[in-house]
């Protein structure tokens, strides 16, 4: 893994320099909430309720979708552990020359016996090492800076750069 390179938000995919609009697919026990986040406030009310009553066996999905196309330009997936209170992130990018970028966080908050992965269909498969562990309170720095902040990777937490994650 490689330090990242820094993507600025001007940099995106985004047709005709089209507003970025944050969102995300999260779910709580026995729910599932799709959720487009307007303001930095929004976002800071939704963690609140999502990071104390995520179904953690769940991996959350965020993107940031240039506005009117559908298509986006950025996702960020994680996935966390409440006994622990530990996260990973995975964040996949593309730019407007069409090339794509991919970072995972990189931490010290690794814990044993716990897994975490960024495809809740294959987590075997997608299973985020140790090293890629931050802390919650990290992570939801971190959410912030990607949904309003103006460079990727959010400067919150380490990241690496990975080869591509596999999804788009």
């Amino acid at each position: 893994m490689t330090e990242p390179d820094v993507l600025h938000r001007t940099e995106l995919a985004a047709p005709g320099g089209r507003r970025l609009e944050a969102s995300g697919v999260f779910h709580l026990w026995g729910a599932t909430y799709t959720v487009t986040f307007e303001t930095p406030a929004g976002l800071g009310t939704f963690l609140g309720l999502y990071l104390a009553e995520a179904d953690d066996t769940k991996v959350a999905r965020c993107h940031l979708t240039p506005q009117g196309t559908g298509l986006p330009a950025a996702n960020l997936r994680f996935q966390l552990n409440h006994a622990h209170r530990v996260a990973a992130a995975v964040l996949i990018a593309m730019d407007a020359d069409g090339r794509s970028h991919s970072w995972m966080t990189h931490g010290e908050a690794g814990a044993a016996n716990v897994v975490l992965a960024h495809d809740t269909w294959n987590p075997l498969e997608t299973a985020l090492p140790p090293e890629s562990f931050i802390t919650v309170d990290q992570l939801r720095t971190a959410l912030g800076q990607w949904a309003f902040g103006e460079t990727l990777p959010p400067p919150a937490v380490p990241w690496r750069s990975v080869r591509d994650i596999g999804w788009f």
